[in-house]
């Protein structure tokens, strides 16, 4: 049970039970998503709890990890429920037989729920600018270095992700269904662009977006009023969307095995901006998972 420190609840309508897929059983653990991280961050900074459960590209809607379902009927969390000694037959179908919505896409997914008011439209004060600050953010890392990251796992550094990625697969039917991936992965990145870069080409991209990252935490944590707090990458006294992201983006970094490229260059010299920036909120948000290092 994921269940950050909770605000009183001032209204007499229960919020909806929020399970979120990750795609990987790893309990206590970031995966090496970081769309899953991306909506876990919103969700504990929110103050909203959910739980997690393991879920499937084939079993979610759209295809995509991660997916949340969202209970029609909540109940109350399963850490604090007291359970009856008798539950009569009607009790039963209504617990096991409630609906739920299933939502894919982690933008999406936030964006229903900011509408629902189940986590907080944190866009909504800033200006003009920094609005279109803060997409820029989101689209160089969600459109430009996700599918840099997905070369270096999947085609260079393949069998390492294989076994993370496709763990749930039985042997010897995970060796097709990686192949297969490999090979859907190959097209895309070419079709998508990405794939028609040289190795060093790539690693310049990479090294380039990162420094520019580190130079914006830099600013942003010199006008930080309180020094041991988290700072926020557009420099506000409250994250936004693009902190989510972007502490998704480190995270998955950091905590992954086949990208062993990316996670030197964020452990390297001029990215320790970078990492006490996700540090912080690790320490904040995310105290009862278990530390990249």
């Amino acid at each position: 049970m994921s269940t950050p420190p909770q605000p009183p609840n001032n209204n007499n309508t229960a919020p909806p039970k929020i399970i979120l897929y990750r795609g990987w059983d790893e309990k206590g653990k970031y995966v090496w998503s970081p769309f899953v991280t991306k909506v876990e961050f919103r969700l504990r900074t929110s103050h909203a709890a959910y739980t997690c459960a393991t879920g499937s590209t084939q079993s979610g809607p759209k295809g995509k990890i991660p997916y949340i379902a969202l209970s029609s009927l909540p109940g109350p969390e399963p850490e604090t429920q007291t359970e009856p000694e008798t539950q009569t037959e009607t009790e039963t179908e209504t617990e096991t037989e409630r609906d739920k919505e299933y939502i894919a896409d982690s933008s999406l997914i936030l964006r229903t729920l900011s509408a629902r008011s189940i986590v907080a439209d944190v866009n909504k004060p800033l200006d003009k600018r920094d609005k279109g600050l803060d997409l820029a953010i989101r689209a160089l890392l969600e459109d430009k270095l996700y599918f840099a990251h997905t070369h270096e796992r999947w085609l260079r550094n393949f069998y390492p992700m294989r076994e993370y990625a496709l763990q749930s697969i039985p042997w010897p039917v995970r060796v097709v269904v990686g192949n297969l991936a490999w090979r859907s992965n190959v097209r895309k990145l070419f079709d998508q662009g990405t794939g028609r870069f040289s190795d060093a080409e790539l690693a310049n991209m990479k090294k380039e977006i990162w420094e520019g990252v580190a130079g914006m935490l830099e600013d942003s944590k010199q006008g930080a009023k309180d020094g041991d707090s988290c700072f926020w990458v557009l420099g506000g006294e409250q994250p936004t969307e693009a902190d989510a992201t972007l502490f998704g983006f480190i995270v998955s970094v950091l905590v992954c095995t086949a990208a062993p490229e990316s996670n030197a260059l964020l452990r390297g010299e001029g990215m320790g901006i970078v990492r006490e920036y996700a540090e912080r909120i690790h320490r904040r948000w995310f105290a009862d998972y278990e530390h990249w290092d």
